[in-house]
């Protein structure tokens, strides 16, 4: 081959490389440049729901739905932690649940449970739990690795999701996923979602039941 074969292909391999080196890290750097696109995404992320709690048995006639019965509360722990949380061990999640009406701020701090819709203590209604993909340019990879749904696209069926809640731990099973704009399915014990991308209004949506 000639030098300029070679010399291409030497442009090329490095261009390849760079590319495969920053693609996991420009996020990061898009937030750094247009920092306010967290506080967009935080708008995307809290108003998915676009149906109230009363409403969810619904799909077409909620009055011809029956609410699933309860299961049994698992054994109390005490070695558990205080506060609510949720483990995700595939993906590295192990962030604690906030709670409250004020999206905006409760994002920033990582898991947020949406108001309104249920617990693990009661399965009437589903529990939905969103959080950022990249977060915010001041949390350290540390506590982003733990507390965002970065990896959420990596959750497959049959994947478990544990959350302690009040000292009990619950699993559950993933058993479908989906992207679009909003939930499609309240019929699932557990909801997950987060942006896709990070300037996008597409989400990633998890499904799951409980299994103990």
């Amino acid at each position: 081959m000639s030098k300029r074969t070679y010399l291409y292909l030497g442009v090329t391999l490095w261009t390849l490389t760079v590319i495969f080196v920053a693609a996991p890290i420009w996020p990061y750097i898009f937030y750094r440049l247009s920092p306010g696109t967290s506080d967009v995404l935080a708008a995307t992320i809290g108003n998915t729901i676009e149906v109230s709690p009363g409403a969810v048995a619904g799909t077409p006639d909620s009055s011809q739905v029956k609410p699933s019965p309860t299961p049994p509360l698992p054994a109390f722990d005490p070695s558990f932690p205080e506060d609510n949380g949720t483990i995700i061990e595939k993906i590295g999640v192990r962030g604690q649940i906030h709670e409250g009406e004020n999206w905006q701020e409760i994002l920033k701090t990582g898991i947020w449970r949406v108001p309104g819709f249920g617990t693990p203590e009661d399965n009437s209604l589903p529990i939905i739990l969103a959080a950022h993909r990249w977060g915010y340019v001041n949390w350290t990879n540390s506590f982003r690795s733990l507390n965002s749904f970065y990896n959420l696209p990596k959750l497959k069926a049959d994947d478990r999701v544990e959350i302690i809640w009040n000292q009990r731990k619950y699993v559950y099973e993933i058993y479908r996923s989906e992207t679009g704009t909003k939930i499609t399915d309240y019929d699932a014990d557990l909801i997950l979602y987060t942006c896709e991308l990070w300037n996008s209004p597409v989400r990633i949506f998890k499904y799951a039941r409980r299994v103990i």
